[in-house]
């Protein structure tokens, strides 16, 4: 997969396989899976004394969330993708926070279920570790994945 900056301001990923496009969809699958409770309810928490917030703003911020990943993934199902399964999916400016906000929900989702921030000092060495569990490993590279992703929507085309 290769992500690049247009002169348009806008980000082109381009899929070399059906691999990086199940890489893409999981944006969605990893942002959907907060263990405990929703994101939103998880915010609220924080805002417990304010009745307001609970009433108002949890039920906003909900069907943002929702929004980003819908979002997301219909930009993802509808890229036009050769028989190959090569293709290319453009990030628009005007798109750029909404699939930021969806690969936050996914890195915090990430970081919720496998701890990944306890393995960052490993990001360098990842192919000579062990793990136990494969899927933490999937988990590790899909973290720094999404925060690449990240570092270029805010480099290239966030303000």
């Amino acid at each position: 997969m290769r992500v690049a900056p247009t002169l348009d301001r806008s980000l082109r990923i381009d899929a070399e396989n059906a691999t990086d496009w199940l890489v893409l969809e999981m944006i969605c699958t990893d942002a959907s899976q907060m263990p405990d409770e929703p994101l939103a309810d998880k915010l609220a928490l924080f805002m417990a004394a304010d009745e307001d917030w609970t009433e108002l703003i949890t039920p906003e911020l909900a069907d943002q969330f929702s929004s980003q990943i819908i979002h997301v993934s219909r930009a993802i199902s509808t890229a036009e993708k050769a028989q190959d399964l090569t293709g290319s999916l453009f990030i628009k400016p005007e798109e750029a926070n909404t699939w930021f906000g969806a690969i936050n929900q996914a890195r915090l989702s990430l970081e919720e279920r496998f701890e990944v921030s306890k393995y960052d000092d490993l990001a360098d060495d990842e192919q000579s570790i062990e793990f136990e569990d494969p899927s933490l490993k999937a988990a590790i590279i899909r973290y720094h994945f999404y925060t690449s992703l990240q570092s270029i929507l805010l480099e290239y085309i966030l303000d």
